[in-house]
């Protein structure tokens, strides 16, 4: 039925592709990902570890919302069907990952998530974007609160600069030149070089 509406009919094996996103950046990656790989993309929450068992290699992209890594649910949840596939997981956020302190935190949220199975996972963090006409009442009132903070410090990151000039409006980070690393690692694992 699928073939009627367009859509290919994936065969069990090859990469699946789960997102969990808040305002869409972690899904944009996602599907362009899946693009070379000729990969079923899903939003996390509707995928089953036991469908997602049947794929070699499995890519779970969660966004960073609040300094938290939103999305590792479904790696908790399904750890021992997963066990033995390719496994790569990417974050997407607004904070620049190059930042020791951000990287660490990242990296720790990941690896306290995936437990024994964070050995066998290629882990690579994205920067995201922001719209702030898109954020919801409660979010734009956090915004303000943190831009004001921004505002009142001394010394500021160059994200945190970046970020006080698009106040109101909105900043995108994204970079598609950052995918390739982790479609590589999709289709080949974790150490095989790039």
């Amino acid at each position: 039925m699928d073939a009627w509406f367009g859509k290919k009919k994936r065969k069990p094996g090859g990469a699946l592709v789960l997102y969990t996103t808040r305002h869409g950046a972690t899904q944009r990656y996602a599907e362009r990902i899946a693009e070379p790989l000729d990969a079923l993309v899903k939003d996390a929450a509707y995928m089953s570890g036991e469908k997602a068992k049947s794929y070699d290699a499995i890519v779970v992209g969660c966004c960073v919302y609040e300094g938290r890594v939103r999305g590792l649910e479904f790696l908790q949840r399904n750890a021992q069907e997963l066990s033995g596939r390719r496994l790569v997981v990417y974050t997407c956020g607004v904070n620049d990952p190059q930042e020791e302190q951000v990287r660490a935190a990242l990296d720790a949220q990941v690896r306290e998530a995936l437990g024994d199975a964070a050995a066998q996972a290629a882990v690579f963090h994205l920067r995201g974007a922001i719209r702030w006409r898109s954020l919801g009442v409660l979010e734009q009132v956090k915004m303000r609160i943190w831009m004001k903070e921004l505002r009142a410090k001394s010394v500021r990151t160059p994200t945190e600069e970046l970020l006080l000039s698009a106040e109101g409006g909105g900043i995108d980070f994204s970079d598609e030149a950052d995918l390739a690393p982790i479609v590589h690692a999709a289709r080949f694992g974790k150490e095989a070089e790039v």
